[in-house]
C-alpha cells in the first residue's frame, strides 16, 4: 500500500475508534513504552477512551511519564450480567439451576403478567474497537496478552506500528519503517499525518523515548 493510502486509512482506524487499547511490546523496552504514552497521551486528548495494555513493569527512567493514565496488567475477561427490575412486584426469593449447559433463574413470586421487558442482559468486560500495537514483532512479544490478545484480532481492529523489519506483519493496517532508529521517531513524524495534536506531555514521552 502507498504511504500516502496507508496514512489516510491509520487516520481513519484512528479517528472512527471510540475505544483504544495500545499494547507495547515487552521485549522492546523503553522506546515501546514511551512511544505507547505518547500516542495515548494524543488519542486522550483527542476525545479517545484508551488504556495502556502492559503486563510488565515499566521501564526505569519513564515512571514520569505516566501520570494520570490508564495503564492495565490484563485485558480482562467478560461477563455476561442478567439484572431484573423487580420493583413493585413481591418477590423475594432468586433460585437457579443448571442442567444441559443451560443456566435457569428462578425469581419468585411474580405475576403472570410480569413485565419481561424487566429483564436485560448484557456483556461486561473489555469492547476496545480497536487495538494499537507499538514495536511488538509478534504477539509473542506482548507476554501474558498473548493469547487473549490473538483472539481478539479476530473480532477487532488492530494497527501494527514498528521499527523492525522482521515484523510478521500482522493485524487489520500495518506500518512497518526500519529506516526509524526509533518507534517514538516513528510516531512523533507520524502524528501530524494522523491529524493528531502533540502537546506537551506527549512531546516529553516521545522525546524520552529517542532518547533511549
Amino acid at each position: 500500500m502507498a504511504e500516502f493510502d496507508l496514512d489516510a486509512k491509520i487516520k481513519e482506524m484512528l479517528s472512527t475508534a471510540r475505544k483504544v487499547g495500545i499494547v507495547p511490546s515487552v521485549v522492546d523496552g523503553a522506546d515501546s513504552f514511551a512511544a505507547a504514552v505518547g500516542l495515548y497521551r494524543m488519542l486522550s486528548g483527542a476525545g479517545k477512551d484508551a488504556a495502556i495494555l502492559y503486563p510488565a513493569t515499566i521501564p526505569t527512567g519513564l515512571e514520569g511519564i505516566t501520570e494520570g493514565i490508564n495503564i492495565s496488567t490484563s485485558m480482562g475477561s467478560r461477563s455476561l450480567v442478567v439484572s431484573i427490575d423487580y420493583s413493585g412486584t413481591t418477590a423475594s426469593k432468586v433460585n437457579y439451576t443448571t442442567e444441559n449447559d443451560i443456566l435457569s433463574f428462578y425469581l419468585t413470586p411474580v405475576d403472570r403478567g410480569f413485565d419481561l421487558s424487566k429483564v436485560k442482559a448484557e456483556i461486561t468486560g473489555p469492547d476496545f474497537d480497536l487495538y494499537i500495537t507499538v514495536g511488538v514483532q509478534s504477539p509473542e512479544d506482548t507476554g501474558s496478552l498473548r493469547d487473549q490478545l490473538q483472539a481478539e484480532m479476530t473480532k477487532s481492529k488492530v494497527l501494527n506500528i514498528d521499527n523492525n523489519s522482521l515484523n510478521t506483519r500482522f493485524g487489520s493496517a500495518y506500518l512497518v519503517d526500519a529506516s526509524m532508529e526509533s518507534l517514538s521517531l516513528l510516531i512523533l513524524n507520524k502524528a501530524p499525518k494522523w491529524e493528531l495534536i502533540i502537546d506537551q506531555r506527549s512531546a516529553k514521552a516521545l522525546t524520552m523515548g529517542i532518547s533511549r
